[in-house]
């Protein structure tokens, strides 16, 4: 008989999913995480971080939150950030809740975006990110 998520979420021994960005463990395997919430959070960061045309075989994946970088800063930024995030949140990963979101911007074209939600797993179990949406993926 399958075993339910929940249960999964509890063995020690199961792993749910890569950890992005994508790394070695100490085995020289890929870096895998632990529980659904750990996945969420790889999951949500990855979503948020993909700018829509940079994921091979899925153009549409992924959110504008960059294209916000450049545009004019005034009271209704931080509304506009969250209705970006919340669109592409409900359409590819439906199973995370956003709870808040808060936005930081600086002189720099720089925008923080702290997101706490849940996941319909672990609805009472709040967990939070902070991203800087001008990320560039670091060279190796």
């Amino acid at each position: 008989m399958p075993r339910s998520a929940r249960e999964i979420d509890v063995d020690p021994d199961t792993y749910i999913g890569l950890s992005f960005p994508l790394r070695a463990d100490n085995n020289n395997n890929f870096s895998m995480t632990k529980t659904s919430l750990q996945q969420a959070q790889h999951n949500l960061k990855n979503l948020l971080l993909t700018h829509p045309g940079e994921r091979v075989n899925q153009p549409e994946f992924g959110c504008r939150l960059r294209e916000l970088c450049f545009e004019q800063r005034d009271e209704q930024l931080p509304n506009r950030i969250e209705e970006i995030i919340k669109e592409s949140v409900s359409f590819w990963l439906p199973y995370i809740n956003i709870i808040d979101v808060k936005t930081l911007t600086d002189d720099k074209n720089t925008i923080f975006v702290t997101l706490k939600f849940s996941t319909t797993l672990n609805p009472n179990t709040l967990e939070q990110i902070t991203l800087d949406t001008s990320y560039t993926a670091t060279r190796y």
